[in-house]
């Protein structure tokens, strides 16, 4: 048998990008393509699914092209996507309504009705996550009400993966990383729970068959075959959550390791070998046997962007000239300031807060400031929020005694120095980027490969296979000063962002309020 390929499809929020691997794991191409939410409402974020489809069949015939990788050669196909998205179908996998993705949140009054439930305790218990309008489960409520008819005549219901290797199968499946968004899913027995499906009021015949991530569920069908390119036959998998995917290519392999997520959106994942029932963060299945991963989600990252678009017109406008991104600029002008930002802290939530807050009301805040205050110190400022932000949720994991052993950065944060040493102080914990041989990081491709690779019998252990491509790693060490310094800095951070809670809330009904008038 002559050389055989992979090819990993991530789905993401913004664009979807898909490579061709050989074997032994080195990237032979790569393609993306972009795409626009649709927001027709304030709280509103929908796609039509047919857009991810098209963006997945376009550029899985651009990386066949660039690597001259015959179709026939292809050995399988590992899918990720974003999570928390409904998807009703047909029986032919057309999509009868927009996907309302994770970010969408407009199901807050169904939301309101399932907390109100007697049995609401039972279903955040039977799933070990909060009900919250970003979940799957308040977004069905909210089809059900809004358009009986299209909750009424839908074949199935999918997530955003399990569309996807439904248009590539025709086999409906949901694997266990995606099916945390659905609050009738037993996370400890891996099943549809069939009380609590009646209690939310869904039909278990319109739900698809749960799946490990790891399961060739179908093959690409002829139709899939004509419209990406690919031969009919090639081995599918179940695939997984984006963010397990993630966490896996970082080198979160075992329980105790965490990987930290920094680029627009921020987070982490804890491998552990049991279910934690904590409300205030997410808690969802590992792709790998018996370990399940406590996560936490903080939109922060994308702080960085805003100062650069608002406020960051001379590094926009030098950084073509001196071959640098402004980014690399930003760090520099941080590493200026000093760890505490001459007294600055900042609030970065600049479109909510996930965990551990759960606010749609709380807003970014610079809290601080003086005469004094330079622009380093905001950049600074900015880069420390963000790791409190994350720290703040492992505060809450460490209440139910989960410890990190190995804390690996992924992201594109992980490209300042700057800001990999204060996470370093901030957790007081030694920040490692593993990355590939030729330098790149892992990530959610390389979790995929090892998975896809596993399947299809071309890596005997998926653990092993991901760290044996990652060989190198850079180590950022703790200053025992600067972590008790944080220490007590973040003790102001935590008390400023809880005081401000109800605050966040009267100025958001203001200016609903002025909006009205």
């Amino acid at each position: 048998m002559g050389q055989q390929y992979i090819l990993t499809v991530d789905v993401g929020t913004s664009s979807t990008k898909t490579a061709v691997w050989n074997s032994t794991g080195t990237v032979l191409a790569e393609a993306s393509t972009a795409y626009a939410l649709h927001r027709p409402e304030p709280l509103w974020a929908e796609i039509d699914a047919n857009i991810w489809w098209t963006a997945v069949c376009d550029t899985i015939r651009q990386v066949l092209a660039q690597a001259n990788v015959n179709p026939h050669d292809v050995a399988g196909v590992g899918v990720d996507a974003v999570g928390w998205t409904l998807i009703p179908v047909d029986e032919a996998v057309n999509p009868l309504a927009p996907a309302m993705i994770w970010l969408d949140r407009r199901a807050e009054e169904e939301t309101a009705w399932l907390n109100g439930l007697p049995e609401a305790d039972q279903l955040v218990n039977l799933v070990a996550n909060p009900i919250d309008a970003a979940y799957i489960t308040p977004k069905l409520v909210w089809l059900r009400q809004n358009h009986p008819q299209i909750f009424a005549t839908a074949y199935k219901f999918l997530e955003a993966t399990g569309f996807i290797v439904a248009c590539f199968t025709g086999q409906f499946v949901c694997d266990y990383t995606q099916a945390y968004g659905y609050h009738f899913f037993d996370i400890r027995n891996e099943r549809w729970d069939e009380a609590a499906a009646a209690t939310i009021g869904v039909p278990l015949a319109k739900m698809p068959r749960l799946c490990p991530s790891s399961e060739i569920v179908g093959a690409v069908t002829a139709k899939a075959a004509d419209e990406t390119g690919l031969r009919a036959g090639i081995p599918v998998l179940t695939g997984c959550l984006d963010a397990v995917a993630g966490a896996l290519g970082s080198g979160v392999t075992r329980p105790g390791q965490t990987n930290e997520q920094g680029g627009q959106a921020g987070g982490l994942g804890i491998s552990l070998n049991r279910v934690v029932v904590e409300p205030r963060l997410i808690f969802s299945h590992h792709v790998l046997p018996q370990q399940y991963l406590l996560a936490a989600g903080t939109v922060g990252g994308g702080s960085l962007g805003w100062f650069r678009d608002r406020l960051g017109q001379v590094e926009t406008a030098v950084s073509p000239l001196i071959q640098q991104n402004p980014f690399e600029l930003f760090s520099q002008q941080a590493s200026q300031s000093p760890p505490g930002a001459n007294g600055l802290i900042f609030l970065p939530y600049m479109a909510g807060e996930r965990t551990p807050l759960w606010s749609s009301v709380a807003r970014g805040v610079f809290f601080g400031l003086s005469y004094n205050t330079s622009r380093a110190d905001m950049l600074r400022a900015i880069m420390e929020g963000c790791a409190f932000a994350v720290y703040d949720n492992l505060q809450v994991a460490a209440e139910h005694g989960v410890t990190v052993d190995e804390y690996l950065g992924a992201g594109g944060a992980t490209q300042s120095a700057v800001w990999c040493q204060i996470k370093a102080d901030v957790y007081g914990r030694p920040f490692i980027v593993a990355q590939r041989a030729d330098g790149g990081e892992g990530g959610h491709g390389l979790g995929l490969f090892a998975l896809t690779a596993h399947a299809v019998g071309l890596a005997d252990d998926i653990g092993d296979c991901v760290n044996n491509l990652l060989p190198r790693r850079r180590v950022y060490e703790p200053s025992p000063q600067n972590h008790a310094l944080y220490q007590e800095l973040f003790q102001v951070y935590r008390s400023v962002s809880r005081k401000l809670l109800g605050d966040f809330a009267h100025l958001d009904r203001i200016q609903k309020n002025n909006k009205e008038h």
